[in-house]
């Protein structure tokens, strides 16, 4: 089996990285992971449902994409930039359309294990 040469690519490969639930479990490991893509030219980005009048906790030093409630994945397209690879702790909000209803009714994954 031939070996994947990234050389052989046409573009970087791009990353889109949640912030609540994903990057907020373990901030020290996902800077670390950030940084790794860095230094092999991958395109990492924080893509979060939140509006964007709510700041985030945690300094970032990439670009961070607010979906204001849309959907990451149309949201994502509307502005011209689309990720080879996502990672979600509810993959749902990638192509949800109605993030605010969802949360609305059934809460947040996350809130369970606060509680």
């Amino acid at each position: 089996m031939p070996r994947f040469d990234a050389s052989e690519s046409r573009r970087p490969m791009s990353i889109a990285l949640d912030y609540d639930g994903t990057y907020t479990r373990n901030p020290q490991f996902w800077d670390t992971f950030i940084n790794l893509c860095r230094n092999f030219m991958i395109d990492v980005r924080i893509v979060t449902a939140r509006y964007d009048k709510y700041s985030l906790e945690h300094p970032i030093m990439i670009p961070i994409i607010y979906t204001n409630m849309k959907s990451k994945r149309e949201h994502c397209d509307l502005i011209g930039w689309q990720p080879d690879i996502w990672i979600d702790d509810s993959p749902e909000f990638i192509v949800r359309k109605d993030v605010a209803k969802f949360l609305e009714v059934f809460g947040h994954p996350d809130e369970e294990e606060k509680s």
